[in-house]
């Protein structure tokens, strides 16, 4: 199984995981829109790159922060995209996730962070 078949088969298993008031690095999180999903290349798959807000929940419960240093050193780049928004007590943000475990989040304020789900982090030693 390729990696990218992999990590797409967890977010698929995720799909039960429940899409309201979830706990999550930026707080609990409800109201998880997914206003465009396969997005991106289509020699890559990205048709098949779907995504639900129960996935997006998933995603943030295990998600954690990172720099673009990490990003670049620990995850691999995925280029199919999905995109939308979530509210916390905060207000609205808009969130972008990628096929391979990272994503982007931007506040009201326009505050931009990389998130990772460790689950999806990539082996230096070529596992």
């Amino acid at each position: 199984m390729d990696r990218r078949t992999l990590g797409l088969g967890l977010l698929l298993a995720a799909a039960t995981a429940s899409a309201e008031t979830s706990p999550s690095l930026i707080g609990p999180v409800s109201d998880i829109l997914v206003s465009e999903d396969r997005s991106g290349p289509q020699q890559e798959g990205c048709q098949t790159f779907t995504v639900s807000a129960a996935m997006v929940a998933d995603f943030l419960r295990h998600a954690i922060l990172i720099t673009p240093r990490q990003e670049h050193d620990w995850y691999l780049y995925g280029p199919c995209q999905a995109h939308g928004t979530l509210r916390t007590r905060y207000g609205e943000w808009q969130w972008q996730l990628l096929n391979l475990g990272t994503a982007r989040i931007t506040a009201v304020t326009g505050d931009s962070f990389i998130l990772a789900d460790p689950r999806e982090e990539s082996s230096l030693a070529g596992e």
